[in-house]
């Protein structure tokens, strides 16, 4: 596995886009070095995504993109791994104004910096992969597998899953999951609407629970399927902190332990904010919360 993830770097190597990582400062470098922990902040954009007509968000500035799924992942040096899903409505609290979700549209480094400022959190490895690289390298994998709860659909994300269990899904029903936000579910015979609220905390959390999917399918698979992955996904692909087989072979082999993020509601809208709580479960989950750049 690590050597067919050796391989695939150095065949993608020339195809992706690096990422300038924020600098912390040399205090919290040295404290993050002697933890022997990596912070991984994978990026789902919305660039790559044919959206209709009537969808507000169908045009963005500069053909730029917007993050439409985040996960922080840590990895210990022990080789536990644990994943924190990010609301995309969480306001940043770095002078940024919008949430982080938005902050994307000025760039990876500007989006780093806003996941420091708000959550606390420094990322070492950022990677981001836009929604038709998305579909592509998950298609090339053969799918991956997912547990569901009760049947799904929302028309808006091209999603439709009849029938509940764990199931393998294709690139664009794994791609649906995670963008979904006005799904209904089948409950007790009948088609039930998901609240905004709801609808928003089911998208943050199957944003880590497909990245898992992902995972546990790139353990599996074999050096050609590996490899047509990477491959298929390569040019929608942008990295930052340089690429460290060894360590995603370990990521890769670890079983993640998921939590998403509790925030705060602020007013009427969709907006929310961190609180007492959602530091909480990014400590208990083994995440340092004391980011510092320079």
């Amino acid at each position: 596995m690590v050597l067919a993830l050796g391989a695939a770097a150095a065949v993608i190597a020339t195809r992706i886009d690096a990422v300038t990582m924020p600098q912390l400062d040399s205090e919290h470098q040295a404290q993050r070095k002697s933890s022997g922990d990596t912070v991984y902040l994978f990026v789902g954009a919305d660039s790559g995504i044919e959206r209709a007509a009537t969808d507000i968000q169908r045009d963005t500035p500069d053909g730029q993109a917007r993050a439409d799924a985040l996960v922080l992942v840590r990895l210990g040096a022990d080789g536990t791994a644990s994943a924190v899903s990010l609301p995309r409505d969480l306001l940043s609290t770095d002078g940024y104004f919008g949430s982080i979700a938005l902050a994307l549209l000025d760039g990876p480094d500007v989006l780093m910096e806003s996941v420091c400022s708000t959550t606390g959190v420094a990322v070492d490895r950022y990677v981001s992969i836009d929604g038709s690289g998305f579909v592509e390298a998950i298609d090339a994998l053969g799918g991956i597998e997912v547990d569901i709860e009760y049947p799904l659909r929302d028309p808006a994300a091209e999603l439709s899953i009849d029938t509940a269990g764990t199931q393998r899904v294709d690139g664009a029903t794994a791609l649906g999951l995670v963008r979904s936000r006005h799904g209904e579910q089948f409950v007790d015979g009948a088609w039930v609407s998901v609240s905004e609220s709801e609808g928003a905390r089911q998208r943050a959390l199957w944003s880590a629970r497909v990245l898992d999917g992902v995972r546990s399918a790139l353990s599996d698979a074999d050096v050609a399927s590996l490899t047509r992955a990477v491959w298929s996904g390569s040019a929608s692909l942008s990295l930052g902190g340089g690429l460290h087989p060894f360590e995603l072979g370990r990521l890769a082999r670890a079983e993640l332990d998921i939590r998403e993020l509790p925030a705060e509601k602020i007013g009427d809208g969709r907006a929310l904010q961190m609180n007492e709580q959602s530091a909480s479960v990014l400590t208990d989950a083994g995440f340092r919360t004391d980011c510092s750049l320079d």
